[in-house]
């Protein structure tokens, strides 16, 4: 019997949005697990700074500032990834916007355009130019699937909370996406996956957690009572980009705490 491994030694691996928060406990997974990463973010001076911590600690890390709603970005994601590394083996659509809360007969077009363009857009055209790179790198058909995309959907995505019509449709439509990008691209040896988070202890969450009513009424929502640490996804999304899950494709993993089932 060959045992799982969760290794990830020469692989390169881009996470999208990772100069903080769960993109950026992802990256510091990968990387401990043996992958070259790929640190993006709004600003280069971020991206740098955390490249250089992982290589501080004997990691293999590239910072290229991506905003990637902008076509001429993503293209230069991949080109410089390419150029550093040689190749791309794991994209994480990690990236991405939350939208604030707003009843949809008051929501602007403009912010309809802002969410849906960096929610899911960008995580289509990006994922198409990775997997075009990945393609293009060759697969032995029969063998295990060597590439890897992992998009980073929301329990919003699952539930149908009120306030959530941008972010959670555009969620919503990731998930449904991940299945057709599986379905499309298991020629080719890539297998697509897409990961659910609930609330976690971010940036993002700060909000709620500042407001004891309201962090008190989100926790009871949870079956486990008690937010998620951003290591705790992204352990799952090594998992994903391991070759222990090389048989897994389409599948959309809740990582929420018991949320969506409560």
């Amino acid at each position: 019997m060959t045992y799982p491994t969760y290794d990830l030694t020469g692989k390169v691996a881009i996470i999208t949005g990772s100069t903080r928060g769960i993109g950026n406990a992802i990256a510091e997974t990968m990387a401990s697990y043996g992958a070259a990463v790929v640190i993006t973010g709004r600003k280069q001076e971020q991206c740098d700074a955390v490249a250089a911590e992982l290589k501080a600690k004997g990691f293999k890390a590239l910072g290229v500032a991506t905003e990637v709603t902008k076509a001429e970005h993503r293209e230069n994601l991949i080109k410089k990834t390419v150029e550093e590394f040689g190749r791309v083996d794991i994209l994480v659509n990690n990236a991405g916007v939350g939208g604030t809360p707003k009843n949809m007969i008051d929501v602007e077009e403009s912010e309809f355009d802002h969410t849906m363009d960096a929610d899911l857009k960008a995580l289509y055209f990006l994922s198409q130019l990775a997997a075009k790179q990945m393609v293009a790198q060759g697969y032995e058909k029969g063998a295990a699937c060597p590439y890897r995309i992992i998009n980073m959907a929301s329990a919003a995505g699952i539930k149908a909370p009120r306030g959530d019509s941008i972010y959670g449709s555009a969620k919503s439509a990731v998930i449904h996406l991940t299945k057709i990008m599986a379905n499309e691209l298991a020629r080719y040896g890539i297998t697509v996956n897409s990961i659910a988070p609930g609330y976690v202890v971010t940036d993002m969450t700060k909000g709620v957690m500042a407001d004891e009513k309201n962090a008190a009424a989100v926790t009871k929502m949870i079956s486990l009572r008690r937010y998620a640490q951003p290591e705790e996804i992204a352990g799952v999304a090594n998992f994903l980009a391991s070759p222990a899950a090389g048989y897994i494709t389409g599948v959309l993993i809740p990582v929420d705490g018991g949320m969506t089932i409560n």
